[in-house]
């Protein structure tokens, strides 16, 4: 495995990708490391174990957030792991989950291949429900997410409804929630707050807006609910 710079690439537990992506920790630890009795891991992990825990990168993140989509559709954890497989050889990419390339026009022929060699009834039929609905589908799992020139993975809001300035970048804060404009980590201001200061004055203090430290008490609620 090539030595990567962890400013760069964001790391992750299996912990936090589950308040995330809002997926469990079980699904999470075998797609990434594999199972006891069911095989190799579906994806290929980045990092490996930094300080004798399991960790992995943003682009691994984002390639979870795709996978737990067809897991919660029902598909076969053989279906998703032969897709990981075929989609790398299609579209020459170590990470294809985490790039928009699946999107584009040829999507519809990724996906009849992979099909096709799989056998999966389910995820046949998913695949004809999705390209019915190819605008939708295409929403939801690109949602958010920003894209280099190159079409991978650049960062993330993963939460826009409830706090829309919100984002996971890896080269920030090695990937934990930071706001955009100002690069100031969501739990600084939570963790404020959780010491008794007031909104106000922790705006005040960070130099940011009131409605950012609500933002990032809001999140923080959100995650620990997830957990």
């Amino acid at each position: 495995m090539a030595r990567l710079n962890l400013l760069e690439t964001g790391i992750f537990t299996v912990a936090d990708a589950a308040r995330l992506i809002r997926s469990s920790e079980q699904k999470i630890r075998g797609w990434i490391a594999g199972y006891p009795r069911r095989g190799e891991p579906i994806l290929q992990n980045e990092l490996g174990a930094l300080d004798g825990k399991l960790a992995f990168s943003f682009l691994n993140l984002m390639e979870m957030r795709f996978l737990a989509f067809f897991a919660d559709e029902g598909i076969h954890l053989n279906s998703l792991r032969y897709m990981a497989r075929e989609a790398q050889k299609i579209l020459k990419r170590p990470h294809p989950f985490a790039t928009n390339t699946l999107f584009k026009t040829d999507g519809k022929k990724i996906y009849a291949e992979i099909i096709e060699r799989s056998g999966d009834k389910k995820l046949y039929n998913l695949y004809a429900r999705n390209f019915e609905m190819a605008p939708v589908i295409e929403r939801t799992l690109k949602e958010e997410i920003i894209y280099d020139p190159a079409g991978v993975a650049r960062h993330w809001r993963p939460r826009p409804d409830l706090a829309p300035n919100i984002i996971i970048h890896p080269k920030r804060a090695f990937g934990q929630p930071t706001f955009k404009e100002s690069g100031v980590p969501v739990r600084a201001l939570f963790g404020a707050l959780e010491s008794g200061e007031t909104v106000k004055s922790v705006a005040r203090w960070f130099d940011v807006p009131e409605q950012h430290v609500r933002e990032a008490e809001k999140f923080c609620r959100d995650l620990a609910l997830a957990a």
